[in-house]
């Protein structure tokens, strides 16, 4: 079994579902098993992560760059919420991850849209100005 999670992981996956969905529970390679779910864990992590700083550097480019505000812009804030709503719904526990996220992501956000706009780094907030609600709502944007 090891050798085949070492050289094909799409047929050592398909072989441990045909047997766990036969009920041969003694068969399976539960030391593998338990490493690809955390790695699913981290990989749903990893891609809310992803969504939150795109999210937050489009808002900063949209509240520190009002003369630049057009449609593409609207469109990535909106598509980045809709990303983490599903990720949300699919895995509902990352919302207790959020806060922790939001920290993480924030330096990766400024430094994002100081690199696309221009601006210093230091001009931007030293925290993420907005709360986890106004983050995740369709109709907020930052006034600028």
């Amino acid at each position: 079994m090891t050798a085949l999670y070492d050289t094909d992981l799409a047929a050592w996956a398909r072989e441990q579902a045909d047997l766990a969905r036969r009920g041969s529970v003694n068969a399976l390679d539960l030391a593998h098993i338990a490493e690809e779910l955390e790695g699913m864990v981290r990989a749903e992590h990893r891609a809310l992560a992803s969504q939150m700083e795109r999210l937050m550097a489009h808002l900063l480019k949209w509240q520190y760059q009002p003369g630049r505000r057009g449609t593409s812009w609207r469109r990535s804030i909106r598509d980045s919420q809709t990303q983490i709503e599903r990720l949300l719904a699919d895995s509902p526990s990352l919302t207790g991850e959020l806060p922790q996220v939001v920290i993480a992501e924030w330096p990766r956000a400024v430094h994002w849209a100081s690199e696309e706009t221009g601006i210093s780094r230091r001009a931007f907030p030293a925290d993420c100005p907005w709360s986890q609600a106004e983050l995740r709502d369709p109709d907020f944007l930052p006034d600028g």
